[in-house]
Parts: structure tokens; C-alpha cells; sequence
């Protein structure tokens, strides 16, 4: 990444750096430049938001508990694996 003063940054380096700026990954300069750039660019904005909405959804998803049938019906599935594995 080209942090240099003056060096403007596009879209192409905002995307390929996406995941880096929503997790703060960078240095505040990177941060900076990235930050310019996404809130005056409505494709980086869009992309920045919907991978966003995508980690909340993926949050959520993953504090909810599997009912316990479910459970014990992965883990007897799981032994039977396990077991025909071995012998």
C-alpha cells in the first residue's frame, strides 16, 4: 500500500485491502487514506457495509444453541464414524 503524501487511493486498493480496514489491520495512515476514500466512493461504501451486515448475521448465527436432540443425534453420528474408522 502506497501511503506516500499525494498518493490518492482508488477503488481497486480499498477492496483489496476490505477486510484489513473493517478489522483495523493497518496503520492509522492506511486507516486514514482508506477511510477518505470509502466515505466519497458509494461502491466502496456498499461493500464496506454489506461485509458488515455479513459479520453481524454470522455473529448471530453462531450464539444460537443447536437443540439438544440435534446435538446428540451430530455426536452418535460422530461415534459411528469414529468407530467404522477403526475397525
Amino acid at each position: 500500500m502506497n501511503t506516500e503524501p499525494g498518493h490518492e487511493c482508488h477503488c481497486e486498493e480499498a477492496l483489496e485491502h476490505l477486510y484489513e480496514y473493517i478489522d483495523a489491520e493497518m496503520t492509522e495512515l492506511e486507516l486514514d487514506r482508506l477511510r477518505a476514500h470509502i466515505s466519497e466512493c458509494t461502491t466502496c461504501l456498499e461493500a464496506v457495509s454489506r461485509e458488515q451486515e455479513v459479520r453481524v448475521i454470522l455473529r448471530k448465527s453462531c450464539v444460537e444453541v443447536a437443540p439438544d436432540e440435534l446435538r446428540m443425534r451430530v455426536r452418535t453420528q460422530l461415534t459411528l464414524l469414529r468407530e467404522s474408522r477403526r475397525g
